[in-house]
């Protein structure tokens, strides 16, 4: 015993004479897009669950703000100076446009419900209509990036530019049965790339707690290669 102690009594001593640079900084870890497709996910399947008219439609795009802006919106955020904060470039990049697409779709939502850019009702719908296509260019693009990544992620970001792209020919139809058509077909692709996201989700949070992560699929340039 008195020898075991001798012995971590030198070695206590040997470290604070050790110079300061030798002590490194504990590592940041972890993996931000569990977190961030978790809140991707449901705040996605809140929105594709409205757009079928599970709420009047009055109300529809005031009915999934909490979640919106308070959960997947600031989640998003989070996770996306998490990535960026371990240099995973790229996830805080998808993680970052999507948390920019939840904060500006409630402040469009908020804005045009209380009149706060004075834009008159006749307008709101090409309002609404560029605001979607701006955003689905940007999903497009990173789309074409995730075609070197595993296929759920090509399949979420293909998705996700479907369903924006035929909510903002809804959009621009706001208050018309092609608008209301257009916006329960977007609403089926929102829902399926929710369940994709959940998916990718799922897959990342099991390996995090030591199991096995779900198959996600080849890239599409690999398919394409051969």
């Amino acid at each position: 015993m008195t020898d075991l102690q001798d012995a971590a009594g030198s070695n206590s001593q040997q470290a604070l004479r050790e110079p300061a640079e030798s002590v490194q900084a504990p590592r940041l870890d972890g993996n931000p897009a569990v977190l961030g497709l978790l809140v991707f996910a449901t705040g996605s399947l809140l929105l594709g669950i409205s757009l079928l008219g599970n709420v009047p439609l009055a109300v529809q795009p005031g009915s999934v703000q909490p979640i919106v802006y308070a959960g997947t919106g600031l989640g998003l955020l989070i996770t996306t100076i998490w990535a960026a904060s371990i240099q995973q470039t790229f996830v805080a990049t998808i993680l970052g446009t999507f948390a920019g697409f939840w904060f500006s779709y409630t402040a469009m939502v908020l804005g045009l419900t209380h009149n706060w850019y004075g834009i008159p009702v006749a307008n709101i719908p090409n309002t609404l209509g560029r605001f979607l296509v701006a955003w689905d260019v940007a999903i497009f693009m990173l789309f074409l990036v995730t075609l070197r990544l595993p296929l759920v992620f090509s399949l979420i970001l293909g998705a996700g530019t479907i369903g924006v792209a035929l909510l903002a020919i809804a959009g621009y139809n706001t208050g018309t049965s092609t608008g209301s058509t257009f916006d329960h077909t977007g609403a089926v692709f929102v829902l399926i790339f929710a369940a994709l996201g959940y998916y990718a989700y799922l897959s990342g949070a099991l390996e995090s707690v030591g199991g096995k992560g779900l198959p996600l699929g080849k890239p599409v340039v690999s398919m394409l290669s051969k």
